[in-house]
């Protein structure tokens, strides 16, 4: 699957630019096109993780969250992205907003991963 960040379009080892606050800060927002819809997310958090045992506890899973049961829960979601992310970054997500949440793998840590996570804006 390809993403379109700002009229380039990547495999998601191009997510690995946004490691670098400065390439956020000149990119924003993720254009997402699928055969029914041209959307555009803009981005919330970027932050580093690792997949975890199942014995650790205490950890934030951000790959088990596919869809919020309730309120509680989603911005249980938004502030743990927002707690880790990389660099600050104002933009935030309220609860009704759809998210995206896209991750590839990062090699700084065994079974490491690269998020970044965006609320839908049209």
């Amino acid at each position: 699957m390809d993403i379109i960040i700002e009229g380039q379009t990547k495999c998601f080892a191009g997510l690995m630019d946004y490691k670098n606050e400065q390439y956020y800060k000149t990119h924003p927002t993720i254009r997402f096109t699928t055969n029914q819809e041209d959307a555009e997310y803009e981005i919330i958090s970027v932050f580093l993780s690792r997949v975890y045992y199942k014995s650790e506890k205490n950890v934030f899973r951000y790959y088990y969250f596919i869809n919020a049961e309730n309120e509680q829960e989603f911005n249980e979601y938004v502030e743990n992205s927002k707690k880790a992310s990389l660099y600050d970054i104002e933009a935030t997500a309220t609860y009704g907003d759809q998210l995206m949440t896209l991750s590839t793998c990062e090699f700084s840590q065994e079974d490491g991963r690269l998020a970044v996570v965006a609320r839908k804006i049209k």
